[in-house]
C-alpha cells in the first residue's frame, strides 16, 4: 500500500475520505481496500490472467465470461445502475472516459463475480435478516424518510430492495472471505512501528488540511451559476441546503471537515488545495456530479511524535501484511476463472495483480 505522508493522520481521524459521503453504502477506507466492493474495483481495477476473447468466442449481447457463466451487456448496465444509486458514482460522459469506465465496470463485475463464488465455496452465507438489518440503518442515516421513499426511488431506476440487499450481502461476504484469508496474519508491533517510523521521520508531518464546504449539482450550468451566486456574496451553507444533491452533507451546510489532499478525488483536491482561504472555487467535475466548494479555513503541516503515529502506523503495516496474502488468494481465483472478455471490454492492464491500494471518489 502507498503510504503517504497523510496516511498517518488520516487513518486516526474521522474525517471524509475520498469516497465521499452521500452514499447509500458508505464504506471505510479499509472496508474499500478489502471488501471488494464495486466502487473500490472500478476507481482502480483488478485481476490477472484475463485474456481477451475472439468475437466468435462468446455469444452476442456478452460482455465476458468467467468460470463457465456468461454476463451480458444488459446485466452490466443493470449493475451500473445499482452502482450509481447505491455509491453515488456518476459515469463520466466524454467518450473515451466512457469507454474505459464501462471496461474497468467490466473487470469489477468479474472480480465481484469470482469473489462470491470464493465466498460460498467457503460456507460464507449472509443472513437475510443482516443484511435487512444494515439496510434499515442506511436508511435512516440518508435521505429516505422510511422504506416506501427507498422502494420508490429504487423503482424509478428500474432497481428493486432486492438488488441493494443482494449488493449488502456481497459487501458482508466479502468482508468474511477477507477475514478468514487473513486471519493467520501476524499483527504488527510497537518494535515494528518504531523501526517504521525511525525510517520514515522525515515525513511523519501532519498534511496541509482545509476544512472545506461543498455542493454536489448533476450538471456543469447549474454548477456555475451557484459558483456565480457564491462569489457574489450569497450563503454558502444556504445555497448547498437549496441545491445539493448530497443528502449526506447539504443539510450542514455542504461541510466535509477538515481534510487532507489525498482524502480527496484528484482533480478536486488540485483546486481545492490551489484556492485561497475564504474563497470559493469551481466547477469540478467528479465521479459523485459538478462540485462548487469553499475552503473555510487552512491548517498548516506540522511533525507528528511517534505517540500520534504509532496507532495508524501499526494499522498501516498491519493492512500492507494483510493485503500482500488477500492480493495472492485473488490472483489465483482469477487466474482459475479464466475470464475472458469481448475486444469492447476488454479491462485496462487486464494481466495485472489488484493494486495495493485502493480509492475512490
Amino acid at each position: 500500500m502507498k503510504f503517504p505522508v497523510s496516511g498517518v493522520v488520516a487513518t486516526a481521524r474521522l474525517v471524509v475520505t475520498k469516497a465521499r459521503r452521500g452514499r447509500l453504502l458508505p464504506t471505510s477506507r479499509i472496508a474499500r481496500i478489502v471488501l471488494i466492493g464495486l466502487l473500490a474495483l472500478v476507481a482502480c481495477g483488478s485481476g490477472a490472467n484475463l485474456a481477451i476473447a475472439r468475437l466468435n468466442e462468446l455469444p452476442a449481447g456478452a460482455v465476458f465470461r468467467a468460470d463457465g457463466v456468461i454476463v451480458t451487456d444488459q446485466q452490466l448496465q443493470h449493475r451500473i445502475t445499482l452502482m450509481e444509486f447505491v455509491y453515488g458514482l456518476q459515469p463520466p460522459t466524454d467518450p473515451a472516459a466512457k469507454d474505459q469506465f464501462n471496461r474497468d465496470v467490466a473487470k469489477a463485475l468479474a472480480v465481484s463475480q469470482i469473489t462470491d463464488d470464493a465466498a460460498r465455496a467457503r460456507g460464507i452465507v449472509i443472513a437475510d435478516k443482516a443484511a435487512s438489518d444494515q439496510l434499515n440503518t442506511l436508511i435512516q442515516q440518508n435521505s429516505w424518510t422510511d422504506q416506501s421513499t427507498l422502494i420508490k426511488q429504487l423503482g424509478a431506476q428500474g432497481l428493486s430492495e432486492q438488488d441493494v440487499l443482494d449488493e449488502i450481502k456481497r459487501q458482508q461476504a466479502s468482508a468474511r472471505l477477507f477475514a478468514q484469508v487473513t486471519g493467520s496474519v501476524r499483527a504488527s508491533t510497537d518494535a515494528d512501528a518504531q523501526a517504521y517510523y525511525n525510517q520514515n521521520k522525515s515525513q511523519m508531518v501532519s498534511p496541509e488540511q482545509r476544512a472545506i464546504a461543498n455542493i454536489v449539482v448533476s450538471s456543469q450550468a447549474q454548477a456555475q451559476q451557484i459558483t456565480q451566486l457564491a462569489q457574489s456574496g450569497s450563503d454558502f451553507a444556504a445555497l448547498a441546503k437549496q441545491y445539493s444533491i448530497d443528502g449526506s452533507t447539504k443539510s450542514n451546510g455542504g461541510s466535509l471537515g477538515v481534510v487532507s489532499s489525498s482524502q480527496l478525488e484528484a482533480g478536486y483536491a488540485k483546486a481545492a488545495f490551489a484556492a485561497r482561504d475564504n474563497s470559493v472555487f469551481g466547477p469540478v467535475q467528479t465521479t459523485q456530479g459538478w462540485n462548487v466548494g469553499e475552503v473555510t479555513d487552512v491548517h498548516q503541516p506540522v511533525p507528528l511524535t511517534f505517540a500520534q503515529v504509532k496507532d495508524a502506523i501499526r494499522t498501516k503495516l498491519d493492512n500492507d501484511a494483510k493485503l500482500k496474502v488477500w492480493d495472492a488468494f485473488l490472483t489465483g481465483k482469477i487466474m482459475a476463472a479464466h475470464v475472458v472478455y469481448v475486444p469492447a471490454y476488454q479491462p485496462a492492464d487486464p494481466n495485472s495483480p489488484p493494486p495495493a491500494s485502493s480509492s475512490s471518489s
